[in-house]
């Protein structure tokens, strides 16, 4: 029987350790799944005397080109937008670039729309790892103009080569090529189903942001401080790393519980059982001191008769 009970021990603390494991991997994967990106709402309005439509949201943006940016989210304010990122070791949002939405439009099919849009970025810490020298270029339906973006108005965008300065339809606008110019498109889930040239609200989970041209002095970018970080592991591994002891210190709760638990039961029920046969005993002293010393039929007597006998 020691044999047999060493055996069941033995079983016990196994699926504990198991148990643990599981709970841990358990744990992990909940942890993990708090990355996953949400769903950020996003408005647009047409306005296409103005620019094409103003837009409202902000949205999450992994990478800006093929910069991975930390916690990046592009933040659309009508006719401007602005990229910004959090550094690893730190909580305050940084914002690096912002300039005007030169052009935008939305194409809907009722319950999915398309906004699409290009942002020429004039301001931000980040303008100057952005090479400046390359002249800007647009391209119209019938013709191609090549100098500097020097100003947006309400349907018309300037742009000045060599003194000479003009101004440019925005509807007329096919492309931008320019290091400051970056095509943004995003798929919208509208919340209700409305015909093409309405405005829409719906949600979005990213933005796709990619440069009109070759930025070559965008790789130095990531040596900028708010790339770098300090060193120091991130917020997501020391969240892992918290988990991960948590449920270690909450598996050496397991096995006591699994093992020791039965043991415990047992010895609860062996004491009852004890004391049971205490009060019997006990009782039974009594009834035969009162009887006269003759032995009583009782219940603790199995298979005794009125006429005496049985035991």
């Amino acid at each position: 029987m020691i044999k047999a009970a060493l055996n069941k021990n033995h079983l016990l603390k196994q699926y504990a350790l198991r148990t643990a494991a599981g709970a841990i991997a358990m744990l992990i994967a909940g942890t993990s799944s708090i990355t996953t990106a949400q769903a950020a709402n996003l408005r647009f309005t047409p306005q296409p005397t103005i620019n094409g439509g103003a837009i409202f949201g902000r949205i999450p943006l992994s990478k800006f080109g093929t910069l991975e940016l930390p916690r990046g989210r592009v933040t659309f304010k009508s006719h401007t937008v602005e990229i910004s990122a959090v550094a690893e070791y730190q909580f305050e949002r940084q914002t690096v670039l912002t300039g005007p939405i030169i052009k935008c439009s939305c194409i809907n099919t009722g319950k999915q729309s398309v906004v699409n849009g290009i942002a020429y970025f004039q301001d931000g810490e980040w303008l100057r790892y952005i090479d400046g020298s390359a002249p800007d270029k647009i391209t119209t339906y019938n013709n191609t103009y090549s100098g500097q973006i020097t100003a947006l108005k309400n349907g018309f965008v300037e742009i000045t080569s060599g003194g000479t300065v003009q101004n440019i339809p925005t509807d007329q606008i096919v492309s931008v090529v320019s290091p400051r110019a970056y095509n943004f498109s995003m798929a919208v889930t509208n919340y209700l189903s409305v015909p093409q040239g309405e405005p829409i609200s719906g949600d979005t989970t990213l933005v796709s942001m990619k440069p009109s041209a070759d930025v070559i002095t965008l790789s130095v970018v990531k040596h900028d401080p708010l790339m770098a970080g300090d060193g120091d592991m991130s917020n997501k591994k020391l969240v892992l790393l918290g988990t991960a002891l948590t449920a270690v210190q909450i598996a050496q709760f397991i096995p006591m519980a699994i093992v020791f638990g039965p043991l415990r039961n047992q010895q609860v029920q062996q004491y009852h059982s004890r004391m049971a046969n205490w009060y019997a005993q006990e009782n039974f002293q009594n009834a035969f001191t009162s009887n006269g010393g003759v032995i009583p039929i009782t219940p603790y007597a199995p298979g005794a008769t009125a006429a005496g006998g049985g035991l």
